[in-house]
């Protein structure tokens, strides 16, 4: 009995220790989850906070505006209730690496202006929240995100890259690869683990900066933040990261100057010319200059080139790939349609030499550029690295030639016939435009004559285009009119008039006296017109019709 009741007694203390152990074990083993989501509710809550400030800070609240004057100074402007910035460090680029701006972090409660080192003054600053976010601005701007906020147990990593020109920083992009991530360009972030990576410069030791004009050397990396770097002079090297921290490229602008003459070759800049070696025609070109966009820059060169000193490395020269030169065309041979135009609109006489102005457009095409020297290397159509003073020429050749054509109408009445008096102009080169052509070899049709009373059409074709005469339209003119007669001194009033066409006489350089085309509508054959130079083309219609007031007609 007693052994009986011992052994109940010794399971019963056997279970109550069983108990104490089993039910701590149970609560620590499902307490483990608990403390996982603690984790990651304290991740994604700091996570919130850093999202929270960024939302806060591109809403203007506040307004972060870099004053980089002698004294620079960075205003933060609350626009609405502030909300508590706390800055752990600002950076400034001196040129060679981030410089710490503060010996102690700042808590931003409402409007103030933080003041830096003169020597910050032109150099774009980094500004670090302790949120992790950074933030940063060139000189003279207001915030622009380079915020820097990511997974929670992430760290971020901005790297950046700049080109030191003399005084000046210049912000590039550049192409970089990080540890097994593909190429991208700079600025980047990146979210990393805490640990040692691997970062390279693809684009090599050499980059141009086309904006600029300007070719630069790679310098060194430098690092701010929570970590280390190895190797900083190396394109290609590691680094440590504990926390957000910020890699720069540093390039240097190479700086020395060369003497370089910039031409072209085989266009007629403000000079003339004999085309041809043509004695009876003499072109003198209305272009001094032309555009070339040199380092994205414009300028205009003459015939005797333009002088520039360009620094040591790649320029770009952009010559334009088709250029017109318009030429005033003067001969001889344009003294019979000088005398016989009635509107001597553009054209003009001087010891018997007849010069059309703008008688021929010359369309240039690019071709190549070149040079008179080894230290000038030519890259392509528009690229060359300069080492050394030389020349480079840009190229052309002629590609089409176009010609002036003018078109005058003539309009009078037959012999011993006049208006006493006309409501509206009625004599010599009025507006109409009533001689018909073809383009052949085209579909296209046009009606050629005065634009406007006394103006005479002017119009260009490409050399060796030819012109069918189709049509020669009739011309209603309506009005008041009083028409005489010989020997009748009281005259006849109409209320119109209707010309009939005579014919058309065209001058060129060929043709020194006049070809002349008589219309022949009923077959249709009314004559081609060539066009080898500058063309003059006159319009001949007789008044043969009036129309009498209260209906009727006279002849």
């Amino acid at each position: 009995m007693r052994k009986a009741l011992s052994s109940a007694i010794f399971l019963i203390i056997m279970l109550i220790v069983l108990l104490s152990v089993l039910i701590p074990a149970l609560l620590i083993f499902n307490s483990i989850p608990i403390y996982s989501s603690q984790g990651q509710i304290a991740g994604t809550g700091y996570q919130q906070l850093q999202k929270n400030e960024e939302n806060q800070v591109f809403r203007g609240n506040p307004n972060i505006y870099y004053n980089s004057s002698l004294m620079p100074y960075i205003e933060f402007l609350y626009n609405s209730i502030p909300y508590p910035l706390n800055i752990t460090q600002i950076y400034y680029f001196n040129g060679s690496t981030w410089v710490p701006a503060l010996k102690n972090s700042i808590l931003l409660a409402g409007n103030q202006n933080i003041y830096l080192p003169r020597a910050a003054f032109n150099q774009p600053i980094l500004i670090v929240s302790s949120q992790a976010n950074f933030y940063f601005l060139n000189p003279n701007t207001s915030v622009t995100t380079v915020t820097i906020s990511g997974p929670a147990g992430k760290v971020p990593v901005y790297v950046t890259a700049f080109v030191i020109n003399g005084s000046k920083v210049i912000p590039v992009s550049i192409q970089v690869i990080l540890g097994a991530n593909p190429s991208l360009l700079t600025p980047q972030v990146y979210y990393l683990n805490p640990g040692t990576y691997s970062i390279s410069d693809k684009n090599g030791s050499t980059i141009f900066l086309q904006g600029y004009g300007l070719t630069a050397t790679f310098q060194n990396w430098t690092i701010v933040g929570y970590g280390n770097l190895n190797s900083p002079s190396k394109l290609s090297t590691t680094f440590t990261v504990t926390g957000p921290l910020v890699l720069t490229a540093i390039y240097k602008a190479q700086l020395q100057k060369f003497t370089v003459v910039i031409n072209t070759s085989n266009l007629p800049l403000g000079s003339t010319i004999n085309p041809s070696n043509n004695n009876q025609v003499t072109l003198t070109s209305l272009n001094n200059t032309i555009p070339v966009l040199i380092d994205n820059k414009q300028y205009y060169i003459n015939s005797t080139g333009l002088k520039l000193p360009l620094t040591y490395g790649y320029h770009i020269i952009q010559f334009p790939s088709y250029y017109n030169i318009t030429f005033d065309y003067t001969s001889t041979n344009y003294k019979s349609a000088y005398n016989a135009m009635p509107i001597k609109n553009g054209i003009f006489m001087q010891n018997g030499k007849v010069t059309i102005q703008g008688g021929q457009i010359n369309c240039y095409q690019f071709t190549s550029l070149s040079t008179n020297t080894s230290k000038i290397n030519i890259i392509n159509s528009y690229t060359v690295f300069v080492n050394g003073s030389g020349k480079i020429t840009g190229n052309y050749k002629l590609d089409q030639t176009y010609y002036l054509v003018i078109i005058e109408n003539y309009f009078y009445f037959p012999s011993g016939i006049w208006a006493s008096y006309n409501s509206t102009p009625v004599n010599i080169s009025i507006w109409r435009q009533l001689l018909q052509v073809q383009v052949l070899g085209t579909n296209q049709v046009i009606t050629l004559g005065n634009i406007n009373n006394y103006v005479p059409e002017k119009i260009y074709f490409k050399s060796g285009t030819e012109l069918e005469i189709t049509l020669d339209y009739l011309h209603e003119l309506s009005g008041n009119f009083t028409i005489v007669k010989v020997g009748n001194h009281t005259g006849t009033n109409y209320t119109g008039l209707l010309s009939c066409p005579q014919n058309v006489t065209i001058y060129n350089v060929t043709y020194t006296n006049g070809y002349t085309y008589y219309p022949k509508g009923q077959s249709g054959d009314y004559g081609i017109m060539y066009i080898n130079s500058p063309l003059i083309i006159i319009n001949y219609e007789e008044w043969e019709y009036g129309a009498i007031p209260n209906g009727g007609n006279n002849g």
